[in-house]
C-alpha cells in the first residue's frame, strides 16, 4: 500500500505538522525488491562542547563506522545535558528534541545503538559500541528507506520527501522521525589539556522536521511493500552552510522501547 503524507513547515525547523494528507495510491502487496543496501545502524552520540572526553569518544565512533562501513552505519552528534550548556563563545548545538533524548542522564559522552532515546540498559560507553554495532548489523533488514531533498538556493526552501518501505510483514507501533544535521562546524570545544578554538564539529543533530516523536507510520500489522511517503517544507536557518546539510531519516518501534529498525541520510544539495 502506498500512502503520501504531506507535511509543511514554516520555520527553520522543529515546528508542529501544519497539515497532513493520506492518500492510498495502490493497495496491492506486490513483491518486495530490496535495494542491495542491507540493514542500516545509527548512533546517536549524546555529546557536549564542555565534555572533555566527547571529542575522543566521537573519533572511536567515527573509526568505528569507517571500518563497519559508512553506508550502513551513521552517527548523530545530539548535544545535551549540562555539557553541552555553553559558557561565554562556545557554540550552543542543544535541541528540544536532543534534551527529550536524553532523558535526564547526567554524563556525557553517551551513546545509544539503533535507540531513539536514551533508556536503562541503552545508554552505551565509548567501550560498548563495537560489540552493539557488530550485533545490530547483523539482524534482519525489515524496512527500506529513500530520501530526496530539493533545495532551491535562493530562497533557501528545503522540500523533503521520505519513502519508507516494509521489506517484511512486521507487527509494532512505528513512528518515522527526519532529523536535519550539519556538518564540519568549527567552534570551541573542551579538550584534554584545555580549548580548541578551531575544533571541527562532525554531524552536529539541528533538530526534527517532525518532532522527537516523528509521525506515525503504523500502529499494527505491516505488510512487505507497504510504503509511505513523507514529505515536508521547512526554511533553513540562515546561519547553516547549505552545502554540509543532510536529512537523517529513520523508523522505529515505540512497542521495542523506541528500537530504530532503519536509518538512512541524504545531502540536501
Amino acid at each position: 500500500m502506498k500512502t503520501i503524507r504531506s507535511f509543511f513547515v514554516f520555520a527553520a525547523l522543529m515546528l508542529a505538522v501544519s497539515s497532513c494528507d493520506k492518500i492510498d495510491i495502490n493497495n496491492i502487496h506486490k513483491p518486495y525488491t530490496p535495494s542491495g543496501g542491507g540493514k542500516t545502524v545509527l548512533i546517536k552520540d549524546f555529546t557536549g562542547v564542555r565534555c572533555v572526553n566527547c571529542p575522543g569518544a566521537a573519533e572511536a565512533a567515527h573509526e568505528l563506522q569507517h571500518n563497519l562501513g559508512e553506508d550502513r552505519v551513521f552517527i548523530m552528534s545530539v548535544h545535551a545535558g549540562y555539557l553541552a550548556t555553553p559558557v561565554g563563545s562556545f557554540p550552543d548545538f542543544r535541541t528540544e528534541e536532543g534534551t527529550l533524548w536524553y532523558n535526564d542522564n547526567s554524563s556525557n559522552p553517551l551513546f545509544s545503538v539503533d535507540y531513539e532515546a536514551l533508556n536503562v540498559g541503552n545508554a552505551l560507553n565509548e567501550g560498548q559500541l563495537d560489540a552493539s554495532l557488530t550485533t545490530a548489523l547483523t539482524e534482519p533488514q525489515t524496512f527500506e528507506i529513500f530520501i530526496v531533498n530539493n533545495y532551491d538556493e535562493e530562497t533557501r526552501e528545503l522540500k523533503v520527501e521520505s519513502e519508507v518501505t516494509a521489506a517484511s510483514d512486521y507487527l509494532g507501533q512505528l513512528y518515522v522521525t527526519v532529523c536535519l544535521l550539519e556538518d564540519s562546524i568549527v567552534g570551541r570545544q573542551v579538550v584534554p589539556g584545555g580549548v580548541d578554538t578551531a575544533y571541527v564539529f562532525r554531524n552536529v543533530f539541528r533538530g526534527t522536521l517532525n518532532g522527537a516523536t516523528g509521525d506515525v507510520y503504523s500502529d499494527g500489522q505491516v505488510y512487505v511493500n507497504d510504503d509511505y511517503i513523507y514529505k515536508y517544507n521547512t526554511q533553513l536557518d540562515s546561519t547553516y552552510n547549505a552545502d554540509q546539510c543532510y536529512i537523517l531519516t529513520y523508523i522505529y518501534d515505540k512497542s521495542l522501547n523506541g528500537k530504530i529498525l532503519q536509518t538512512a541520510m541524504e545531502k540536501i544539495k
